[in-house]
Order: C-alpha cells, then structure tokens, then sequence
C-alpha cells in the first residue's frame, strides 16, 4: 500500500469492526507499550477545538501522514465534544485517534480540556482475513508499537498532532 493509496477491501471491512472491538487495547491501555492518553489544554472552546482538530487532520499532506505512519485514515465520529479516527499503517495494522472536549466552566471564553488517546487495536492488522476475531484470542498477548527515534509510536503521534492542532489554534 502506498503513502496514498486506500486500505485494502478486506482492511476496509474489517477496520470499523475491529475499531469497535479494539482486542489489543482491553490490555493494552493498561502498559504504555501501544497506547497513550493524554490530557491537553486549550484556550479556545471545545467546537472550536474540535473543528480546528478535524481540519488539522484534512490537512495533513502524504508526507507528514507517511511520518506520522497513518498513511489512511477515516473520521468516523466528528462532534463539537468528541472526535474518533481510525487510521491504518502502510501494512493495515489499524489504531485508533479518539480526542474527548469538555468545556471548562459555563462561558465559551473559559478553554477546555481535551482526553485525547492513541492506541493500537490488534496484534494483527486488518488485511489478514478475520483478523478482528484472531486478535480476540490474542488480546492477552502484550505487544509494543515502536515509533521514530526510539520513542513509542503512539506518544509519537500525539505530541506530533498536539505541536499541530495548537498552531493551528494560534493562527485562528
């Protein structure tokens, strides 16, 4: 698969039946081997943040989606309080972007807070037919996501997308 090309068919199909079930993260978000969570916060209102978010994403070229390793990717939820991705490696392993907004206090102008969690669904990617019931029989296995220069992959996609949703906040 290409930086620019679509998912597979069989990725395609079994992608939002994987992300829903996410077998590698049931173990996974509790060691920091494939999934991240963080808290970040704005200044701005969660719709606007959400907004800038999905823009951010709608933005990004083939070469920065090729260093972030999310060559494709869907937005299968896009509210002013909630955003979730699904993105695929060049090799169709699927992980999932998922950004909870809340606003602070009860005025716009108060910012808010954003959960924002990146983290690997299976051990097997979706190309491989029935991958998403495999890896429900593997989702005791613990399995690390390495990432560029020696950090893991997913605390690597978040700082790089967290650098570019505040610039992008900046120049609004």
């Amino acid at each position: 698969m290409s930086a620019n090309a679509d998912p597979s068919l069989i990725s395609t199909i079994q992608g939002p039946i994987q992300d829903i079930i996410a077998p590698g993260h049931w173990i996974g978000q509790f060691l920091p081997l494939n999934s991240k969570t963080e808290h970040w916060k704005f200044t701005k209102s969660s719709a606007e943040v959400s907004s800038a978010l999905v823009e951010v994403l709608n933005e990004l070229t083939p070469e920065r989606k090729a260093k972030l390793l999310i060559p494709n990717f869907t937005i299968s939820t896009q509210t002013t309080n909630h955003i979730h991705v699904i993105t695929w490696t060049k090799n169709e392993w699927l992980d999932s972007f998922d950004v909870t907004l809340k606003d602070n206090g009860s005025g716009s102008g108060d910012g808010c807070t954003a959960t924002a969690s990146f983290y690997a669904t299976g051990f097997l990617p979706t190309s491989i037919p029935l991958a998403p019931i495999v890896n429900v029989g593997m989702s005791w296995f613990p399995f690390a996501s390495p990432g560029p220069r020696g950090e893991m992959l997913q605390d690597f996609r978040l700082r790089a997308i967290h650098g570019l949703l505040d610039k992008k906040l900046q120049q609004d």
